[in-house]
């Protein structure tokens, strides 16, 4: 069932804190942690993981010389949308529509200093009628004064037309998932496996793919009918997937100012 939420997000320290902390948690996750013990290494493993804060978590030099970074380049403006969306997905949904998300993109990409590839969330849910529902998850984040902003129909990279080309390659999703699947075990590992082998099968009565959609907004600029764009006009072209798309418009504070809150708090937990 297509879902298209609207949310008002009050920009305050709480708000940064709680956010803040699970960036940092994110980027330096460890993939097994449950194989580390002080003992059988030989060293604190706290010490370690103050060693993975400080070297896994960027340092923006645009932002410390206090100069405003291009939206292009921002790794935390796009983080912090990435954030939001996996976020709301896992937790602010009702229980039965919520996903899991085993891992985020932001704890697994080449650079530290670099925005990730790919999917910017993967997820599954498993259906009362034996079905495993897959959640593809695509974030964006804008201040433009358009509506519906660039990000989400015309780029190249926009929210339309990134979700309708995993629509038409399933292919194409299919890879991906399967790279994505090495890293996990157990019940992650059985349910994202079932899909893979009915993708791989043609058996499309027993997966269904969510195609999840999350875009940050300034509340100036922010319209709430339009700024969904073709991902509402047109779900018909999503079909049999559904489409899943939530707005949250910041108050109180701009999107560059709680960014540059967020940044900042980072880098103060990571001394």
């Amino acid at each position: 069932m297509d879902k298209f939420d609207f949310q008002n997000i009050r920009i305050f320290d709480r708000f940064i804190d709680k956010f803040a902390n699970k960036y940092v948690e994110q980027r330096s996750m460890l993939q097994s942690p449950e194989s580390l013990s002080s003992q059988d290494c030989g060293f604190e493993i706290d010490n370690l993981m103050k060693i993975l804060k400080k070297n896994c978590i960027a340092c923006d030099e645009s932002r410390e010389k206090g100069e405003q970074p291009s939206a292009l380049r921002d790794i935390y403006r796009s983080d912090l949308g990435e954030l939001l969306m996996t976020y709301y997905f896992e937790e602010k949904l009702e229980e039965k529509e919520r996903f899991v998300i085993p891992l985020k993109n932001i704890s697994f990409r080449e650079k530290e200093n670099m925005p990730g590839r790919g999917f910017d969330a993967i997820g599954y849910r498993k259906e009362n009628d034996g079905r495993v529902s897959v959640l593809i998850g695509e974030a964006k984040v804008s201040n433009q004064k358009q509506n519906p902003p660039a990000v989400v129909d015309i780029n190249n990279d926009s929210l339309y037309k990134s979700q309708k080309m995993h629509h038409d390659n399933i292919p194409m999703v299919l890879r991906t998932l399967s790279d994505y699947s090495r890293r996990l075990s157990g019940k992650h590992l059985s349910a994202l496996g079932c899909v893979i082998i009915a993708m791989d099968n043609d058996e499309l009565d027993k997966y269904n793919i969510t195609y999840g959609c999350a875009l940050v907004r300034d509340e100036k600029c922010v319209d709430k009918e339009k700024d969904f764009g073709k991902l509402k006009t047109n779900t018909h072209e999503f079909r049999p997937g559904d489409v899943n798309f939530a707005i949250f418009s910041f108050t109180e504070k701009t999107i560059d100012e709680a960014v540059d809150m967020f940044y900042y708090k980072v880098q103060e937990l990571i001394k």
